[in-house]
């Protein structure tokens, strides 16, 4: 593995919303390890500088094309094919090991453990109230199982490092998975054993990661592992806390500065604008101008495809607040999407023009919400299905569903929304009524739509549950590993190029394409590296 002697630079990781002192961090000169790691001041800033990765340009991106582009949810979109076509690859499963995809989120993963792991081995020595301490160690390991989950996922099998290494030892093996998993367990454990719950972090302190965030990790793990009985009893804990809740209103979960740090934020990565340009590692996100339609001055990447839109049962709200639409407008300006294969764009993360003064498009001060009030309710209703806890699993399904039914289908930021374009039946997508459905919010309409489940059926619940948490969570790069964990996923990608004729999919192979292969130059530099299979 390669590992590179990087400096600790304290970066700013802030939402504006807040004045927090955790975030408004002079940049610190570059010192060495011997010099620096003295005083509780110094763990606390070497900490604030490990949550830099989470904002990362590379993670960020990368988080998107393997969640979202890979699956069934979203294409490469872009200019054209030779637009990044490195992501093409990774869509159409014809990855090679020169993937420079592959590579950006092997390398960053990595950088953030080295760091992390760094971070624990010098802040162990310090001199310092023992508390605060474990509750530092515990932030980094939260962090360090966070990449490792994107690492297992995306790779399978990887060197698995909880130190820092001397040179005798860079060239590590792979560790099974059940090791890797095992390890994401235990840091997660520990976490949410020191952690403090949401609560009682001072406001100066808003963004940094809670008991709550590490339980909830902690049952998606188990989630992930079809240890059904723990992330029921795990996400039931976060449930009964009451540290969190539903927004009411679904579409301020994606209104810039809306809900930043809200009722139903687990866990979200803060960004303001530093004022930079493309190129520079600055302190806004570039995701809102990566999905933005080019025809509308973004780079068209991650387009939302028809077998998303079809999912969506009639008149559900969030369709709305989710994709947006060829001929949308915002505030006078046309989105025209004619790049985008289905004309569709990412609503999630999309800036009206008003929205976008004041900054460059490439360092957007929106915050990136990685765990929602709402994902812990999906974990808890398909753990409880799972286990055969029926009735547990209604309640906390239906929960989402009331959300849903009772929020505005009216974008607020639109003055149009051009449903109409849509209103016909095309390759098997269902044609919307959006006039029956009327979007005025009328008493008699809503009433009819998003019905609670009530079936006591698991099958049936069990299919209400997915696609409960496609639509839910659509666009927000989870897709493709709930795909692969659920099985027969090579049946899954063929069946959708065979409706939508077209190669994306096509090319799935079982027992190969669950996972991508380990980028080249780290089988050149470890020889006790083995490539996956199939590569």
């Amino acid at each position: 593995m390669k590992i590179k002697r990087i400096y600790i630079i304290i970066l700013l990781i802030i939402s504006s919303a807040c004045d927090p002192d955790f975030i408004n961090r002079d940049q610190l000169a570059v010192q060495t390890t011997d010099s620096f790691y003295k005083t509780e001041e110094d763990a606390l800033k070497a900490v604030t500088a490990v949550y830099n990765y989470f904002q990362s340009y590379d993670f960020e991106v990368h988080k998107f094309e393997f969640g979202d582009i890979a699956s069934d949810d979203a294409e490469k979109g872009g200019e054209s094919d030779n637009d990044r076509p490195f992501v093409k690859d990774l869509e159409y499963f014809r990855t090679q090991s020169d993937n420079l995809s592959c590579r950006g989120m092997w390398n960053i993963c990595f950088t953030a453990i080295y760091h992390a792991n760094n971070t624990i081995s010098h802040i162990e020595k310090i001199e310092m109230d023992e508390q605060l301490k474990a509750r530092l160690i515990g932030e980094v390991r939260f962090i360090r199982a966070h990449f490792y989950f994107y690492l297992i996922n995306v790779f399978g099998e990887v060197p698995l490092v909880t130190k820092t290494l001397t040179s005798q030892e860079y060239h590590l093996p792979k560790a099974s998975k059940a090791t890797i998993w095992n390890q994401i367990e235990q840091d997660l454990i520990f976490a949410k054993n020191h952690l403090p719950l949401k609560s009682e972090y001072l406001k100066t302190d808003l963004g940094r990661i809670t008991k709550g965030a590490a339980q909830t990790m902690l049952a998606n793990a188990y989630l992930f592992q079809e240890k059904w009985a723990l992330a029921q009893t795990e996400s039931k804990e976060v449930i009964l806390s009451g540290e969190y809740q539903l927004e009411p209103e679904f579409q301020d979960l994606f209104q810039i500065r809306k809900t930043d740090f809200g009722m139903e934020s687990v866990l979200e990565v803060p960004h303001v604008t530093t004022n930079t340009g493309w190129g520079d590692e600055g302190e806004g996100t570039v995701i809102p101008i990566f999905c933005r339609s080019r025809n509308s001055g973004g780079w068209g990447f991650n387009s939302p495809t028809f077998d998303l839109l079809a999912e969506f049962e009639p008149g559900d709200p969030r369709l709305s607040h989710t994709l947006l639409f060829d001929g949308d407008v915002y505030e006078g300006e046309v989105q025209y999407n004619q790049y985008s294969p289905s004309h569709l764009c990412s609503r999630k993360v999309f800036l009206t023009p008003s929205e976008r003064i004041g900054f460059d498009s490439s360092d957007a001060p929106f915050n990136l919400k990685i765990l929602r009030y709402a994902e812990v309710l999906l974990i808890h209703a398909e753990a409880a299905c799972e286990n055969g806890d029926l009735q547990e699993a209604r309640t906390s399904l239906n929960q989402l569903r009331k959300r849903a039914r009772l929020s505005s289908a009216t974008d607020r930021k639109a003055s149009f929304k051009n449903y109409n374009m849509y209103q016909v039946s095309k390759n098997q997508y269902q044609a919307y009524d959006f006039i029956k459905y009327n979007y005025t919010n009328a008493a008699s309409d809503k009433a009819n739509l998003l019905p609670d489940v009530t079936t006591n059926n698991q099958a049936e619940l069990r299919v209400a549950v997915r696609h409960e948490r496609r639509i839910e969570l659509a666009m927000e790069n989870k897709r493709f590993y709930d795909i692969i964990r659920w099985g027969e996923s090579e049946a899954h990608f063929h069946r959708f190029a065979a409706r939508w004729n077209t190669g994306k999919g096509g090319q799935f192979r079982k027992n190969i394409n669950e996972v991508f292969p380990i980028p080249q130059d780290e089988l050149d530099l470890n020889p006790r590296m083995t490539q996956n299979p199939g590569y």
